[in-house]
């Protein structure tokens, strides 16, 4: 009782200040009730009644009540404006006449999506962009690059990240956490896996800079979260978008959605299929050493400009409402995708001025299929919405890698000969997840958030080489058959949030206790705590600023500890390291954000730093590129923010970052002996909206990076520069988009290392610059109530660790 009164206080207030201002002889009530899109009554908002009179500023203020109800007694007649806000909701706007009517009532919907209701116009739009304290929010759902892309383009466009031949960093960082719908993607063949899932599918996606306690201590680099369209109104929509497009070879696809819901069930499922060209275009080249002594060239040409591929999902989600407080549901997702690379390869080898020639004919064939089961349980303890979460999750993940080189070298004598080698690698992984979460709310200012959660991790792998020999394949070396890693960790969280007038405070600590072996490589069980606290300074409602602290681990990809050796060509293999460490990493950063405007320095240091590393064969000419722990790595980073207005139909969102990045390694020919390097980089980034009415609009994108270091990497300056127009037909159930990728073809970058015997300098060009044409149409018939969505977390943190 005390609590509501507590909450009636503002309430009363409000009235006892509006009798008395009003005339005894009042003649108009306006009165009315504020609901959510769930129908949930929005208590505190403010509603203010404002006269239509050109020399009047007389207006009234009142708040609405716990159950959102809301009354205002006016003496005079005329015109009116009635406006309506609550933070997180769209500001209602009504105009009154007050001569017709002495009394008006309505039930008010505040939305953040355009609707009609009872004469009233809603609008609302969200911007491409919404900077926050600790993230940055992308609303693809609006974006005209979205439509027709998948998940792979729209990364590779989205402020502060680079995705760049298969690679993914985030303000510079990489082990970037990346879940998609609380689950967690994996990262073998990034680009094969992303580019399987449709941008139409997507709503929005948020890059966290600083995640707390309650996400997996792997999230060194950051996490992205990517949120797929849900079902939120009862009735049913269905959906269908296909594209076509043209680079340098052609590709399309077709993509369906379903969303189905009544008052206790809810159901979405989404499926595609697309089929794509595949080139990779570039070339290689290298002095060659015998250990500090110069004794010739290897230059390289990479022309795998007949391969294709083809991608296949399917996703489905149920939700049944068990009980007004209760929540059962089942996630389960499909993915398969396959990839022929298939071309030439050839190298000129001047080894002591003695040439040889070497042509390859290419032929590797790719296939990884990943299946996620996740079922959930969601409680509501209170009013407030405190809840227990329950989860468990299996996934099935399988991945076989068929390569086959055919390979005709001339000597430097003259002779000729024919070599045919192959090999085969696959690899099996069976992932089990369960989470408890429990999250109380004390009040609007007080959260405590607590966790558990076990995950087990089995892998069988092998891996089988030969070459063709008298007619005969045979073996070549030793048959890797049993190879394999298993691996159990145990966490468990605890996170405090805490609003102290101005202040908001939070504090999490992540306890995980790891266990894991590898065949042919180390048994290793080790116990880390994890703190993270970030502390919130509100100055006024347009100025915030905050400051944060978080340890992490970035445990080494499982493949990354499997010793077996796959090949790039001839004379380029990866191979699995069994006896990498963990890297710990130790951010510091400070935030300000002012109006729309975002400024943030930050300060990382990873410990054995897991890096790329290359190692020297000789014999065979070949390098060897594996993973290594580097001593330490370092970087300072500052970033701005800066959204423009440039006029009604013209917005720009606009981000300027420096970087400062310090590598430390072991010497090449000195295992006692520091090689320290150090660069500073700056990246540029524009994203343009512009609303041209009539259902039509249209975006340019452009990206610039200087040049930079990564690992023993010294990397070339690029670019990406995309636009895209859209046109709503059908009155506004179908749409059709033309876009431009990539315009000026460079979105690649040039790779160097300058430290004998590891001096190489190589870039890969894909099919990145293409045209491309979309459509869309969507079915729907809704009743507007607002269905619950839940999402979890489940195996998040396991799936990323899926790397090749």
């Amino acid at each position: 009782m005390k609590i509501l009164s507590i909450r009636l206080f503002p309430f009363l207030i409000s009235c006892i200040l509006c009798l008395f201002t009003l005339n005894a002889h009042a003649q108009y009530k306006i009165s009315g009730k504020v609901l959510d899109q769930g129908k949930m009554p929005v208590p505190f908002a403010t509603i203010t009644l404002k006269k239509l009179v050109a020399d009047s500023a007389a207006k009234r203020t009142v708040l609405t009540d716990v159950n959102g109800l809301f009354v205002i007694q006016e003496t005079q007649s005329g015109k009116f404006m009635l406006s309506i806000s609550s933070i997180g909701f769209l500001t209602f706007v009504q105009e009154l006449n007050l001569e017709n009517k002495k009394e008006v009532w309505n039930d008010i919907v505040l939305k953040d999506d355009q609707q009609q209701l009872a004469g009233v116009t809603i609008k609302g739009a969200k911007p491409l962009i919404q900077q926050k304290t600790d993230r940055t929010v992308m609303n693809v759902a609006g974006s005209v690059l979205a439509s027709g892309n998948n998940l792979y383009g729209i990364l590779a466009i989205a402020p502060s990240v680079e995705l760049i031949n298969n690679k993914l960093t985030m303000n510079g960082k990489s082990n970037v956490l990346i879940l998609l719908n609380g689950k967690k993607l994996p990262n073998t063949n990034l680009e094969t896996v992303l580019a399987s899932i449709p941008g139409t599918q997507i709503d929005y996606i948020e890059f966290i800079h600083n995640p707390s306690a309650k996400y997996d201590a792997d999230a060194s680099g950051g996490v992205i979260e990517i949120h797929t369209k849900k079902n939120t109104d009862l009735g049913w929509m269905a959906g269908i978008s296909g594209n076509v497009s043209q680079g340098y070879r052609t590709a399309g696809g077709i993509n369906t959605d379903l969303r189905w819901g009544n008052r206790k069930l809810d159901l979405t499922v989404s499926g595609g299929y697309n089929n794509r060209g595949q080139i990779q275009r570039g070339y290689v080249k290298r002095e060659l050493f015998q250990g500090k002594e110069h004794i010739g060239d290897f230059n390289q040409t990479v022309d795998l400009s007949s391969g294709k591929g083809k991608d296949k999902n399917l996703s489905g989600s149920l939700n049944y409402q068990l009980g007004k407080n209760d929540l059962l549901g089942v996630d389960i997702s499909l993915i398969s995708a396959n990839l022929n690379g298939l071309g030439n390869i050839n190298a000129t080898i001047n080894e002591r001025n003695a040439i040889s020639q070497s042509k390859t004919f290419n032929d590797a064939f790719i296939q990884i299929d990943l299946s996620n089961y996740n079922i959930f349980y969601k409680k509501t303890l209170d009013s407030l919405g405190s809840n227990l979460m329950l989860s468990a999750n299996y996934a099935l993940f399988t991945s076989t890698q068929k390569q086959e080189f055919h390979q005709n070298l001339t000597e430097p004598n003259g002779t000729e000969k024919k070599y045919m080698l192959r090999n085969d690698a696959a690899a099996t992984y069976n992932i089990y997840t369960g989470t408890a979460d429990y999250t109380k709310n004390f009040n609007k200012a007080s959260k405590l958030e607590t966790g558990l959660k076990y995950t087990f991790t089995d892998n069988q792998s092998k891996q089988s080489a030969e070459v063709f020999k008298d007619g005969n394949w045979t073996p070549s070396g030793d048959a890797l058959n049993e190879l394999g890693y298993q691996e159990s960790i145990f966490a468990g969280y605890v996170n405090f949030n805490q609003q102290l007038g101005s202040f908001s405070l939070q504090m999490g600590l992540r306890a995980e206790n790891s266990t894991y072996s590898v065949v042919r490589g180390i048994d290793s069980s080790y116990f880390n705590l994890f703190p993270n606290v970030r502390l919130d300074y509100k100055l006024n409602q347009d100025y915030t600023s905050s400051i944060s602290y978080a340890k992490n681990i970035n445990r080494p990809a499982y493949e990354s500890l499997i010793p077996y050796e796959l090949f790039i060509d001839n004379y380029t293999s990866i191979r699995g390291n069994a006896f990498l460490r963990p890297e710990y990493a130790h951010t510091f950063s400070w935030n300000q954000l002012y109006k729309k405007y975002s400024l943030n320095l930050a300060y990382t240091r990873r410990a054995d730093a897991i890096s790329d590393f290359i190692s020297y064969d000789e014999k065979q000419l070949r390098f060897i590129e594996t993973k290594g722990n580097f001593l330490a790595q370092e970087m300072f980073s500052g970033t701005f923010a800066f959204p423009i207005k440039m006029t009604s139909w013209w917005s720009m969102n606009n981000r300027a970052a420096l970087y400062y990045q310090i590598v430390k390694s072991p010497a090449a020919f000195d295992p006692h002996g520091v090689q320290r390097r150090s660069k500073a980089n700056v990246t540029l980034s524009s994203m343009n909206s512009f609303k041209m009415g009539e259902g039509l609009a249209a975006e340019i994108s452009a990206y610039y990076s200087s040049a930079s270091i990564y690992s023993i990497y010294d990397m070339s300056a690029f670019s990406n520069v995309s636009m895209g127009i859209s046109k709503s037909i059908f009155k506004d159930q179908a749409s059709i988009k033309l876009d431009a990728s990539d315009i000026f073809y460079n979105n690649y970058r040039l790779a160097r290392t300058n430290t004998a015997p590891l001096i190489t300098e190589g870039l890969t060009k894909n099919d990145t610059r293409r045209i491309r044409l979309s459509f869309r149409y969507t079915f729907d018939k809704n009743t507007k109530v607002k269905k619950a969505r839940i999402k979890s977390d489940g195996n998040s943190t396991e799936l990323n660790r899926l790397s090749l």
